[in-house]
């Protein structure tokens, strides 16, 4: 059974996280795995950093409490399958340690709205998570609901076709929320090249059995192109392909697009290139 992982620092964002896991799992027929990271305590002596031993069993067991607190308040888990992992270390290691381990579809996770310090960390988390899987993650606001989702969009980038093992994390979950998939391209240019209308009329072969339509919006920044079509077409899931307008570069200059992961407006799914 494949699984979904989810991200939990017991938090109310993580929960809502949860919530929509759930709902998600349960229409797809997945496993979920409830996945926490706890930092190992650090020390210093003349300068060099050291990892205080004595401590790490002993947050190993908190962690595992709280873990088992948090699953208590959750009674809905009891309609689906899932696991619980607690690891020492970064989030990104744990991660990727369960993804070993696993055949996952998703990783969904919860983005926190706050400012400061808060924001910038659960921001960094987000983003070290999208650059650094080869697996589709979910990100959600703190108050975001895909539980009920009719409209799904994908941003398409009609330079390069995609192969079917890509988009097909989309196409299911489009199928098992019966939900409209809208393909939209963003461009400064007015018209669409030659090139350009046969790559999107080759993904209508993946797309036969969803129920779907192509967009085309001219305008000279992508990020705010995809934001005003989300808006105007009541979109409630807004997908994204990493490679897709040098997208993690854009993040990684603190473009548009790293707001939307830091301080997300709207669900967001971002897909491995």
């Amino acid at each position: 059974m494949k699984k979904i992982i989810v991200p939990i620092d017991f938090s109310d964002c993580s929960k809502n996280a949860l919530s929509n896991a759930i709902v998600v799992a349960e229409r797809m027929n997945m496993e979920l795995v409830l996945l926490h990271s706890f930092m190992l305590p650090m020390a210093t002596t003349d300068g060099t950093p050291l990892m205080v031993g004595s401590m790490i069993d002993d947050l190993q067991k908190a962690s595992e409490s709280s873990m088992a607190s948090f699953v208590k308040k959750m009674p809905e888990l009891d309609r689906v399958e899932y696991t619980t992992e607690v690891t020492a270390g970064l989030l990104l290691s744990g991660l990727n340690d369960v993804l070993e381990k696993h055949d996952t579809a998703y990783v969904i996770m919860g983005t926190h709205g706050a400012s400061g310090l808060k924001r910038a960390f659960m921001g960094s988390n987000a983003y070290t998570v999208i650059k650094n899987v080869d697996c589709p993650v979910i990100a959600l606001p703190e108050d975001a609901d895909i539980t009920k989702m009719k409209r799904i969009a994908m941003s398409g980038d009609y330079k390069h076709a995609p192969a079917a093992q890509t988009i097909e994390p989309v196409i299911a979950l489009t199928k098992a929320f019966f939900a409209h998939l809208s393909i939209i391209h963003i461009d400064q240019d007015k018209d669409l090249e030659h090139n350009e209308i046969e790559i999107a009329k080759s993904l209508e072969k993946y797309l036969k059995k969803v129920n779907h339509s192509f967009h085309f919006k001219r305008d000279y920044d992508v990020e705010e192109g995809l934001l005003s079509f989300a808006k105007e077409e009541h979109i409630d899931l807004l997908v994204m392909i990493s490679r897709h307008h040098s997208f993690l570069d854009r993040i990684a200059r603190g473009s548009e697009t790293k707001r939307m992961v830091m301080d997300i407006p709207m669900p967001l799914m971002i897909m491995p290139g």
